[in-house]
């Protein structure tokens, strides 16, 4: 019999384990260990050729950028204003993306001696994506051509507003089109027809591949835009997209990068949030400098947030780093408050006995955190969750989903009661009259109960497959470290081992983290199991437990050892085996 430590333990999916011969005869060609072939082979890496191109890639891997539909026309129009000296201005969005993508288009024109600005709608004022207020003050600064990041893929007002004031645009964004297009000169979007790009990119990532093209088409090298794929990694890890083909090589020479950048502001940036002279990781990217930067554009203007990127003053750089992580400190506490009201709404309006999904409607919550807190609350409780701020009459929203749910295909359906909507298949936005809440809220959760059965809603822990500790080695982590960066759909690799005994006493650490070390056969290492604290009362020295966990090196006083991370944990209820050692 098994127990359970959590309350709320996902179910443990453990990964069918590969054709045997197939095993071997990839072990044998890339004398690799079993182990490693089992996890590349259930993650589609089936060849020689593909495990090389995925252990080593190489920036030669990436694509051609014309492969993206309607790059030829966007090239002929941004030609055309470079060599006529035309306004230029980079339309953006005010997240991490939106802001990274930015910051890089205006740094390459810049530098290729353009008459280029940048515009990022407020929030709080213009609100999201291309507005006829954005386009106003565009026009002010004199644009002849916008050309948006991450943002006007739906604006088909917008760009005849723009058109009708003689300004063109030209559309770079990666969320998902509807069947009606803007009457743009140009769209690029990996995810519209006719499209032979067949990756999904991050909004900074179109922008590169763009960036790419205006090189080609200058006859420039390329190798010159590789300086700025630490803004191009910091965007794509922030924004969540697949860690794979072209976002994975991305990502795995910028990373890096960031540690090394010889751009003031994003070195004041890791200073200033503890990283500097540290190697960094995505999950660093992600929790600790993404943060920061969606904090400016979550409580006031994000302009300030491209200024850091793109300065080249080491004392604008400290001064704008410095109030990015006061902003950082500040929306945290805007956070709590809000999801303590969101968790108490909840309790009193949600059936979660009965509702697959979890609206809520706050009036005055805060529009920069409520995305954030629609994050936890799916964490919390793996539903659908919609948190909309209210004010005067009006109603944004930010949504956050679970594998499964699509959620731009989930508001298509409720589109009746909404104003505008916009996203991808886990995170969306929308805006709405406060009058129509309550009937949005029930048609959205009708749509949940009727695509989501009880099997979808329940949390899963997927294990890529079970070992034995004696199989963890130096070599079998340098192998493990190859799979870098981790993110969506290239998840760090989780394992499952057996029977594992604890050794030593365990102890509480930090904020409810639990340490202690296990053992199995004559192989002994260390465990961190972030939040496990409270399971202290429930083992000893000497209990068994079937552990599920990533594996990682941790340095501590200057010594390096492998640690496992506890995922979840089980213990047997019965005493330990006779004879065990």
């Amino acid at each position: 019999m098994i127990q359970s430590l959590r309350t709320k333990n996902p179910i443990w999916d453990v990964v069918p384990v590969p054709d045997s011969s197939a095993v071997r005869n990839l072990s044998e060609a890339l004398e690799l260990p079993p182990a490693i072939v089992k996890i590349l082979l259930n993650r589609g890496f089936e060849s020689p050729e593909a495990v090389e191109k995925f252990l080593n890639p190489r920036l030669s891997d990436l694509h051609d950028p014309f492969l993206l539909h309607g790059m030829d026309k966007a090239m002929e129009r941004v030609t055309k204003a470079l060599l006529a000296n035309e306004k230029i201005v980079i339309y953006g969005d005010y997240d991490v993306d939106g802001i990274t993508a930015t910051s890089l288009l205006y740094i390459i024109f810049n530098k290729l001696g353009a008459q280029v600005d940048y515009f990022l709608p407020n929030r709080l004022v213009e609100g999201y994506g291309l507005s006829v207020d954005g386009i106003n003050e565009v026009k002010k600064q004199g644009a002849d051509l916008i050309i948006t990041v991450d943002t006007g893929i739906n604006a088909i007002d917008e760009v005849a507003y723009a058109n009708s004031q003689g300004i063109d645009v030209i559309i770079t964004d990666h969320h998902e089109p509807r069947e009606i297009l803007p009457e743009a000169v140009a769209i690029i979007n990996p995810k519209q027809e006719h499209c032979q790009f067949n990756e999904e990119l991050s909004g900074v990532g179109v922008a590169f591949k763009f960036a790419q093209a205006v090189h080609k088409a200058l006859g420039q090298s390329e190798t010159e835009l590789y300086e700025h794929l630490d803004l191009v990694a910091l965007g794509t890890a922030a924004d969540i997209v697949p860690l794979v083909g072209e976002n994975r090589v991305l990502t795995r020479f910028g990373i890096p990068q960031i540690s090394r950048t010889t751009k003031p502001g994003l070195k004041s940036l890791t200073f200033v949030s503890g990283l500097m002279g540290k190697e960094i990781s995505t999950g660093q990217v992600v929790f600790v400098l993404a943060p920061r930067i969606n904090a400016i554009g979550r409580l006031g203007d994000a302009k300030e947030a491209i200024r850091l990127l793109s300065t080249r003053d080491e004392k604008v750089a400290q001064e704008v780093a410095r109030k990015l992580d006061d902003d950082n400190r500040k929306r945290k506490r805007i956070d709590e408050e809000t999801l303590n009201e969101a968790l108490a709404q909840l309790k009193e309006i949600a059936d979660l006995e009965n509702d697959k999904a979890i609206v809520l409607a706050g009036e005055g919550w805060h529009l920069g955190v409520i995305g954030i807190v629609a994050s936890r609350i799916v964490e919390r409780y793996h539903l659908p969750t919609v948190m909309i701020s209210l004010k005067d009459g009006l109603g944004k929203g930010s949504a956050r989903s679970i594998p499964g749910f699509h959620l731009c295909d989930a508001l298509n359906k409720c589109e009746d009661f909404l104003i505008q909507y916009g996203g991808h298949k886990y995170a969306a936005g929308l805006s709405i009259e406060a009058k129509n809440v309550e009937k949005f809220r029930k048609k959205f959760i009708e749509v949940s109960n009727s695509e989501l059965s009880d099997d979808d809603i329940q949390p899963k822990l997927k294990i890529d497959m079970e070992i034995e500790l004696s199989e963890v080695n130096d070599h079998f982590m340098e192998l493990l470290e190859k799979f870098a960066p981790f993110g969506p759909q290239n998840m760090r690799p989780v394992f499952l081992t057996r029977n594992c005994e604890i050794v030593g006493r365990p102890s509480v650490v930090g904020n409810n983290h639990l340490r202690l070390r296990v053992r199995k056969g004559t192989t002994v290492i260390d465990v961190i199991g972030f939040g496990f604290g409270d399971m202290l009362n429930q083992i000893s020295t000497g209990s068994l437990v079937d552990a599920v966990y990533t594996l990682e090196y941790n340095t501590y006083n200057n010594v390096t050892r492998v640690q496992m991370r506890i995922k979840d944990i089980k213990l047997t209820v019965s005493t330990m085996a006779p004879g065990y050692k």
